[in-house]
This record gives C-alpha cells, structure tokens and sequence, in this order.
C-alpha cells in the first residue's frame, strides 16, 4: 500500500464513523480518524453534539480525547470537514504534525454549518480576520486537503436527511 493509499483509506474510514454518528442522530456529518507515525490507528470517532447534548463534543476533539496523551508530536489526524476554530485550537495543543481535511469550508457551510459570524467574533477579540486558508503549513503543523467523492456524498446525504438537527 502506498503512503497516498494510505491516507485515502485513513479518510474512508473517517468517512464511515461520521456516517454511523449520523444516522444514530449522535451528530452531524464529522468523522475523525488519528494515526501515529507508524500507521496504527490510535482513535476513530464521530461528532456527538447531539448526543451528549456536548457543544464541544466535535469529531476531532472526541479523537483526540480517546488518544489518552497530551503529546501526539508526529501523528496525523483525519477529519471529514475543515476543523472549526475551537478543533482547530485543539489541534494544536495537542503538537499534532498533520491534518488532512476531505470536505472544505465552504461545503461545510453549504451543510448548515456556517462559523462565518462565529470567526468574525474570534477575530474582533485577537484583532484579526480569520478565514480558513485551505492548505498550510504551520511551524508544527501541516494542513492538507484530501477530498475524496465520498466525502461529498457523505454531506449529500446530510442535506437530505429530512429530519436532521442543526445545531
């Protein structure tokens, strides 16, 4: 399997998790998948917003929360939507070395998901304007986009859950 294989499968799977958190009304469409630097995979999870009645209970978070360690320099995580301010935060407490990202922001938005007023307020208290980049490269962490047609169908099917909560 190549590395690229890899991270496909890496995300498929992400994918699938966000998929069950859904349809058991846990969450929204988000999935997470972290891996260490050898390729095992040390959390799967989905968001569960809904769920534990939990407005931090976001894919990645839960992903990171099941790691048990603080310090998860050299791993990768997999999310199915670009990580909103709060799991961006995370993220990055968390030393993580990469992230790749299927869906991008402006799908997410398209899914009921939009921060827009949420970024304009984080950027009013750190006198900035944040808006997602996209691809990155930090001094400790690498954004990629990874966008696979799954990962579009899976917010398809989202928007056509006729009894779905937005939150």
């Amino acid at each position: 399997m190549t590395e690229q294989d890899r991270h496909a499968a890496f995300m498929l799977r992400a994918i699938e998790e966000a998929r069950a958190g859904m349809r058991a009304r846990q969450g929204g469409p988000f999935g997470a998948l972290l891996a260490d630097p050898e390729g095992r995979i040390l959390a799967v999870a989905h968001n569960e917003v809904l769920g534990t009645q939990d407005c931090t209970m976001h894919a990645e978070v839960a992903a990171l929360r099941k790691a048990g360690r603080l310090d998860l320099r050299g791993c990768t995580l997999y999310a199915t939507g670009f990580p909103c301010v709060m799991c961006l935060g995370a993220i990055l407490w968390s030393r993580l070395s990469t992230l790749y990202y299927c869906n991008d922001y402006a799908m997410t938005a398209a899914a009921g998901f939009d921060d827009a007023a949420f970024m304009q307020d984080v950027g009013r208290v750190f006198h900035c304007s944040p808006s997602p980049a996209g691809e990155v490269e930090l001094p400790n962490l690498s954004v990629r986009r990874l966008f696979l047609p799954e990962g579009a169908a899976l917010y398809e099917e989202w928007n056509a859950m006729q009894d779905r909560t937005l939150y």
